[in-house]
């Protein structure tokens, strides 16, 4: 059983979700969100210019309801010492929207758009769990920026100087990532040690389907697949 591997417990011998996650690394899907052809390319320099800027744009629409499921978890914790974290995790995305966002939507003329299909999927699903359940939201949150800490941290001895999508990764490299990931953690830590093992395997499943609609998200974005396009005749 997963709770029984060492490595799923805190300093002080308590099952802790940040471990049982963690004890995954090496495993397929965390090879899938790594090696996905947008991350690969995006560290190599040679993703197209036009599934970057899909990227952004559906990013962009994702962080403003991610932004929004944070608000929602944190004004229902049952802690309040958690609503602090939680408000600075999203006053971290809105740094990037402000800062980075802004200056590529800028830069490659973008428009704002509509949401993709896998984008109205996620977002649909962060929202809807904030509502339901807000450790469950916690876990897909906490999932989310796992699955990016990961991700980032893979492509760390890949990107050179000259990438032209540097700016992007220094960014999300930087601390926000990081810190959001860490506070996040705490908090899903906590809920994982008060819970039993159904609850703690509902977690295991939140973090595989967060993990899914991430992977969903990629494709979208190196394909370019909007909502609304028609498919072609044949």
């Amino acid at each position: 059983m997963l709770v029984e591997n060492c490595s799923h417990l805190g300093l002080d011998g308590t099952i802790v979700f940040s471990g049982i996650i963690k004890s995954y690394y090496g495993s397929n899907l965390f090879k899938d969100m790594i090696e996905h052809p947008f991350n690969v390319e995006l560290a190599n320099n040679t993703l197209s210019i036009e599934s970057f800027k899909f990227y952004i744009q559906q990013d962009a629409l994702f962080l403003n309801d991610y932004i929004r499921t944070v608000l929602i978890t944190a004004s229902k914790v049952e802690n309040c010492n958690n609503i602090t974290p939680l408000i600075e995790v999203a006053q971290g995305a809105m740094t990037i929207m402000r800062v980075l966002y802004n200056h590529y939507f800028a830069v490659y003329s973008i428009n704002r758009g509509e949401k993709s299909l896998e984008c109205f999927n996620f977002t649909n699903f962060l929202l809807s769990t904030s509502y339901n359940d807000t450790y469950e939201a916690i876990t897909i949150l906490y999932s989310c920026h796992f699955i990016y800490k990961v991700v980032i941290d893979s492509m760390k001895s890949k990107i050179k100087k000259n990438n032209r999508y540097k700016d992007w990764f220094d960014f999300y490299c930087g601390s926000l990532v990081g810190s959001g990931c860490i506070a996040l953690e705490s908090i899903v830590d906590e809920y994982c040690q008060k819970v039993g093992g159904n609850e703690r395997s509902r977690m295991l499943e939140l973090f595989g389907i967060s993990a899914q609609f991430e992977l969903d998200f990629w494709n979208s974005a190196y394909n370019v697949s909007k909502f609304n396009q028609v498919p072609e005749e044949h």
